[in-house]
């Protein structure tokens, strides 16, 4: 991070990381030369620690290691001790010296380890092992490990601000949702559905769909559900082709409402293009509604880089069941790909959008959804 500011950055990702392990044990944790070590006192389920920290915003890479002191025959004695699961398979050694005062170099540690991994029982395969012997070399101590769990990347959420996100029956705004996320966004998310009450949207997959994306997130996510009644009484005096932009606009008063001293902006899950709501021009008269940012992180992609990341995240089968959403109401066979903004404007206006939004926010109820 450029300006001096990785420190607030790395404090927010241990502050997450803590969070999101407080139901298997209370941590303590130390930050030491790119690293953040864990432990606790209390028994704890690793395999599901590192399950949930491969999961966290802000990790490279996350691993259970054996500690041992900064001497050759020490780290060699902790290797070792691994040696009985790793017999007969084809290893490698990396060794990563961090610090470079330690006075053998990273090759001849590899050297030294394999040597006596092999005198144990292993075979070696330096361009296609079954098992790779990690060794890294700190200040203080050694870290041997055999198992690296990729991480999401990206930053800590909460190191970038609160948005809301608006959240759909679909494929697309889970995963656009999750990419906000990963850049280190506080997302809160709002529904809109046609059941009959607001607390029968929690039945549903929906929030099967959040409990999904919660996994991501150090915190519950709160969810706004918002009939779409209002706003259909009124369908029945709109041109039927411009309909549907007119619902986009709805939404957007309705987040901008919601969004006052709140969030920074609304987050979509259009694809330019890829259908006739997501056209340029009608992505323009739709914003126009909009006093605050609205961000399309899926906006450069195609469908299948969509589907791709939604199976990835683990949302794509749950998108993918039944459901009702309001999109499928205001949909019609033919709409316009170009909506003017003054036409939309003044249907807008002639359906009495203020007071559609105002009844709208009052029977809006919200909830917090957990994985």
């Amino acid at each position: 991070m450029k300006g001096g500011n990785r420190r607030l950055f790395v404090q927010s990702l241990v502050d997450n990381m803590l969070a999101s392990l407080s139901s298997l044990a209370k941590f303590k944790a130390k930050r030491l030369q790119g690293r953040v070590i864990l432990t606790s006192e209390q028994p704890y389920d690793s395999e599901a620690a590192m399950k949930i920290l491969s999961r966290t915003f802000g990790v490279s890479h996350v691993s259970a290691p054996m500690e041992a002191k900064k001497d050759i025959a020490d780290i060699e004695k902790a290797v070792l001790t691994k040696a009985p699961a790793l017999k007969g398979k084809k290893i490698k050694v990396a060794t990563l010296r961090s610090d470079k005062a330690f006075p053998m170099k990273s090759q001849e540690i590899n050297t030294v380890i394999g040597k006596a991994l092999v005198d144990a029982g292993c075979g070696v395969d330096l361009k296609n092992p079954e098992a790779t012997v990690f060794v890294e070399i700190l200040k203080d101590k050694a870290l041997i490990f055999t198992e690296k769990l990729r991480g999401p990347g990206g930053l800590p959420i909460g190191s970038s601000g609160r948005l809301l996100s608006l959240l759909s029956g679909g494929i697309d705004s889970p995963a656009s949702s999750w990419l906000m996320m990963k850049r280190g966004c506080t997302l809160d998310f709002l529904h809109l559905h046609q059941s009959a009450s607001n607390k029968d949207v929690v039945e549903t997959k929906m929030k099967d769909i959040l409990s999904s994306l919660a996994r991501y997130s150090p915190k519950p996510l709160k969810l706004y559900t918002a009939p779409y009644m209002e706003f259909y009484k009124k369908t029945m005096e709109v041109k039927p082709r411009i309909e549907l932009i007119l619902f986009r606009r709805f939404l957007f008063h309705l987040c901008n409402r919601l969004a006052e001293k709140r969030y920074w902006g609304v987050v979509t899950g259009d694809s330019v293009g890829q259908v006739a709501s997501q056209t340029l021009g009608n992505l323009f008269a739709s914003d126009e509604a909009s006093s605050i940012p609205v961000y399309r992180p899926l906006a450069g992609y195609n469908k299948q880089e969509i589907v791709d990341l939604a199976k990835k995240i683990g949302t794509y089968e749950l998108s993918i069941k039944p459901y009702k959403d309001c999109c499928s109401l205001v949909a019609h066979k033919s709409p316009s790909t170009k909506v003017p903004l003054a036409l939309a404007k003044k249907a807008e206006e002639e359906m009495g959008m203020q007071d559609i939004v105002d009844k709208t926010l009052e029977q809006t109820e919200v909830f917090e959804v957990t994985s």
